[in-house]
């Protein structure tokens, strides 16, 4: 026997207890529906548990068996508790499919879900992380078309993944202190935005996204899904008042995270607030037009086109010219390697050159949910 069977077994409804009443004092269902003023079927509903005891009837009740009417509501009150924590439980179990469709250990280690393995404890960790009331509203929202949620998941390979680290950035964005979104400072500070990038301060990250919030733009930093193949995504949330650009490590690659950043602020700054980018996804089929404006806008931010002939007209590279090169064009040593070995593939392998790249990780990100 399971504990829900458990439960079931063990549950009285009220009805019981009057009924047990009745036959100690020696009285029938039929001159207590009498002495209530009630028919004896509605009386027997009242005892099968099929209707409530309400405050008329448990101050006929008191009358009647002497009880008080506090007593019966408390009890009828205890009952209706009991049905509801079976009724969840039910509930739950009938969640246990759901869960198991999603990456529970690498969740777990966001701590987004309990340790445990219980299946019920994590249906519920994730229906109330979801916020929605069953596996049907979560299908109904990221697998189909949704005012929630713009875009459908259900052409990709692991919807779950996908919709736990969308999800994440949202959370991220409700503990954000943001400006209300000023499209004009952003442009204008499109050369602050570069300056940050050579510096590279201790806290830049930190840096980056506090000046996009003075500018009404929710910056987060969401640590990879294995099973999301996810690189950075665009979403205007809250009623389309906030635009959200989310970051993935899956590169944790300085330059990535720089040309990923610049790909997604154009989509804020030259798209429509109704349009969800989402950069990685092959099984959706992106706007060719719009990607490709954005990856031109990420160009231009990472290297004009001024200094990338400067940067190109060299015929080799080595670690002394690249810092030279930083240092006249105010680029970071990491963005100029990255931009040289995307054009020159045997550059991947240098080992002077790899050497001044920086490593970008997002795991020590916490999440409280």
């Amino acid at each position: 026997m399971n504990a829900i069977e458990l439960k079931k077994d063990l549950l009285t409804c009220p009805g019981d207890t009057i009924q047990e009443h009745i036959d100690h004092i020696g009285m029938s269902q039929a001159e207590l529906a009498e002495r209530l003023g009630r028919s004896k079927e509605k009386l027997n509903t009242l005892i099968n548990g099929k209707a409530p005891i309400t405050k008329e009837t448990a101050a006929k009740l008191e009358n009647v068996l002497g009880v008080s009417a506090s007593f019966w509501l408390n009890l009828e009150r205890n009952y209706q508790d009991e049905l509801l924590e079976l009724e969840k439980l039910e509930h739950l179990e009938f969640c246990h499919e759901w869960v198991s469709s999603f990456p529970l250990a690498r969740i777990k280690t966001l701590g987004i879900l309990p340790e445990t393995r219980d299946k019920s404890e994590l249906a519920d960790a994730l229906l109330k992380f979801f916020r929605v009331a069953s596996p049907t509203q979560w299908s109904d929202i990221y697998n189909g078309s949704s005012l929630a949620f713009k875009i459908e998941l259900k052409h990709t390979h692991e919807p779950q993944a996908i919709s736990v680290w969308l999800r994440l950035g949202e959370i991220q964005s409700a503990k954000l202190s943001l400006a209300p979104f000023d499209k004009k400072k952003l442009r204008e500070g499109l050369p602050h935005l570069q300056d940050i990038s050579y510096r590279q301060s201790k806290n830049w990250l930190e840096e980056l996204q506090a000046f996009c919030a003075s500018c009404g733009l929710a910056l987060v930093y969401t640590p990879s899904i294995a099973k999301a193949p996810i690189y950075g995504a665009t979403r205007w949330i809250k009623n389309n008042s906030i635009p959200l650009v989310q970051m993935a490590d899956r590169h944790k690659d300085y330059h990535a995270f720089w040309f990923t950043f610049y790909h997604e602020l154009a989509h804020i700054l030259y798209h429509g607030k109704k349009d969800i980018f989402i950069e990685g996804l092959d099984t959706i089929t992106p706007d060719a037009e719009k990607e490709n404006e954005a990856d031109d806008f990420a160009a231009r931010m990472l290297l004009s086109e001024k200094e990338r002939n400067e940067v190109f007209k060299y015929p080799n590279f080595s670690k002394v010219l690249i810092l030279q090169l930083s240092k006249t064009l105010r680029k970071h040593p990491a963005i100029l390697v990255g931009q040289v070995q995307r054009v020159f593939n045997h550059l991947y392998k240098n080992p002077q050159l790899n050497s001044l790249k920086v490593r970008v990780d997002f795991s020590d990100v916490k999440f409280e949910l």
